[in-house]
Formats: C-alpha cells, structure tokens, sequence
C-alpha cells in the first residue's frame, strides 16, 4: 500500500468523524429547539398573611404594596416556550379536593391569576391559625401542549415557612410550591403494559 492510499483512507475516516460529531450536534439543536415549544407550569412566590383577623392570600408584588387589598389567588405561571392548554387544575388540602378549575389555553411567557375559592381559603385559615397544625396542599394539573396532544401531568405539593412582622404584628407564610411529578400519562401507560408482559412471560 503506497502513502497516496494511506492518506486517502486516513481522510476517508477523519470525513466520516466529522460527519458524525455534525449529526451529534444537529441532534442536539434540534432536541434543544423542540424543548422550547414544550410549556413548564409552575407557581410563582406566594404569601399567607394574617393580620388583625383577617387572612388572604397575596404575591411578592402585592405584599410590598402597603395598605391595599388584594384577593386570594395563586399566579400560575408558564415558563416554558410552548403554550399549554385544556388545563384541568385540582387543589387539594390534606387530600381532600377542595377547588377543580379549567383553563382554556395559557401561552409561553405568561401568567394566569388562579382564584381560590372559601373552601380553599377556610380550610388554610383553619389549619394554619386556628389549630396551627401542618397541612398539605396539593395542587394537581392535567394539560396538553400546543405540539403534543398527550395528556401530560403535574403535581405540586405546597412548603410553608411561617415567621413574624413584629413590625405590623401580623404572621406571614411564605408558600413555596415542589414539582413532585411531572409525567405523560400515555408514557406511563405504555411502562405498565411492559410490565405486565414481562410478568406474563416470567409467568
């Protein structure tokens, strides 16, 4: 074998290389770029405040606005580049549905006022002032996106961090909300059928 056919096959494989790490890399942009078009729901920074018998619920926003009143709600945010839709939205308190509320579409980059009804409201007051015993809230969302017609599933379990305003003397709760599941409902139906395969065949 002469240099010449070396170097031709040395250049044949350095082309081959590079033509995979470009695919590699076009792979990769295109997952990135079709990531961008799936929505992220989620809850921005809420506080529970209790002040001279009275409780609501109010944002960041609202609670540096002073002596203005403001109505219960959580700001349901979409942080992903897709825009979500048919969004079933149940909240729950220690396990127990207390509100289900639907949504028709929320867009990328956008937020959505979630009003909370008195069962909501009373239920939270009940627990956290008057018994101030701990307490779950749970909210759950079933949405589709604008790309995929699967029902995808969210669950978000609430943390509160209470502390004092010695100041207005009023007790503050800072509401944090955990994404504990985030799945898609076909996936999760095809994992159980090849489970139950696979103990059909074992079997």
């Amino acid at each position: 074998m002469d240099i010449v056919s070396i170097l031709n096959a040395v250049g044949s494989i350095g082309t081959l290389i590079m033509a995979f790490f470009y695919f590699v890399s076009v792979s990769i942009q295109l997952y990135q770029m079709r990531l961008g078009f799936y929505p992220a729901l989620g809850f921005e920074q809420t506080f529970i405040i209790h002040e001279n018998g009275k409780f609501k619920l109010q944002n960041a926003v609202d609670l540096l606005k002073i002596g203005e009143e403001s109505i219960d709600y959580f700001s349901l945010y979409n942080l992903g580049g897709g825009t979500a839709k048919n969004i079933n939205i149940d909240i729950y308190l220690d396990n127990e549905q207390l509100q289900n509320k639907y949504v028709h579409i929320l867009p990328g980059n956008e937020s959505y006022l979630l009003p909370v009804n008195d069962r909501v409201h009373d239920g939270l007051k009940q627990a956290l002032i008057e018994k101030e015993q701990t307490t779950e809230l749970t909210i759950d969302m079933q949405y589709k996106s604008s790309i995929r017609q699967k029902w995808q599933n969210a669950t978000l379990v609430a943390q509160f961090d209470a502390f004092n305003d010695n100041d207005a003397k009023k007790t503050i709760f800072e509401v944090q909300f955990v994404n504990t599941d985030s799945e898609d409902h076909n996936d999760n139906d095809n994992d159980q059928q090849n489970i139950e395969s696979r103990e059909d065949s074992q079997s």
